[in-house]
């Protein structure tokens, strides 16, 4: 029993110390999680100009990269690709995004010395194209040098842009309590022309501030069709806009 116990420590503790040696390429991948800070992530990011004033000309979204393994004191550059470029929707770079090997970002795209992620920008365009349409940037972490690719549905991402309004994700869950129910391209400008308001991923704690929110924008409303009796705030199709649930 004794010879057998022993046997058994020594066979654990080879494999202890075995695994304790195991060295492999580190894995570069996109964060394939949900986050609380700017766009959420997973696996795409969706992108709207209109919520900006026409002056702004560019926005930066930010995507979380990991690499598996443990860090170490030198910064890893890695390789960031396009992969649906010629298709009919896609991004074109210098016209909807800037190029990845541009001078002005190339070197934003690494792991730094000591880290095993960093949030790397993607700098979107405001092309004229957006204004009635909408565009897909299809990416990759290829591998160099320093990483292998990751798990295979994580090395890939997608970040979407327009210039058109977007129903926000959470509009049916939270934003109808305090704006209704209906959504529209008219009604989202009234709401951030009269607030001010173009956040609408992260949702405000202040509840007296969303009631602000409401009044303002149902204010706005009817100063504006007050001003105008014989042709009413309405949307493309007709539809009046309203505040009501």
């Amino acid at each position: 029993l004794y010879t057998l116990l022993a046997a058994c420590l020594t066979c654990f503790s080879c494999q202890e110390q075995d695994m304790m040696h195991y060295d492999e390429t580190p894995a570069i991948y996109f964060a394939n999680e949900a986050l609380s800070v700017s766009n959420t992530q997973a696996d795409s990011i969706s992108h709207t100009f209109f919520v900006y004033k026409a002056d702004v000309t560019r926005d930066t979204v930010r995507v979380l990269i990991r690499a598996m393994g443990m860090p170490v004191d030198y910064d890893r550059p890695v390789k960031l690709v396009q992969i649906n470029a010629g298709e009919p929707d896609a991004a074109v770079a210098g016209t909807h995004y800037v190029a990845f090997d541009d001078p002005a970002i190339r070197d934003s795209f690494y792991i730094p010395a000591g880290e095993v992620s960093k949030f790397i920008p993607i700098v979107l365009l405001r092309d004229q194209s957006l204004a009635s349409s909408e565009v897909r940037l299809s990416m990759e972490l290829e591998a160099n040098e320093h990483f292998r690719q990751g798990i295979d549905d994580w090395r890939m991402f997608l970040v979407k842009t327009t210039d058109e309004a977007t129903k926000p994700d959470n509009w049916d869950k939270f934003w109808y309590i305090f704006f209704g129910s209906s959504w529209g391209t008219e009604k989202m400008r009234l709401i951030i022309q009269s607030t001010g308001l173009t956040d609408f991923v992260n949702t405000p704690d202040d509840t007296g501030y969303l009631y602000w929110l409401r009044n303002t924008a149902s204010q706005a409303l009817e100063e504006y069709n007050a001003a105008h009796p014989d042709a009413p705030l309405c949307e493309a199709d007709g539809t009046p806009v309203t505040f009501e649930k």
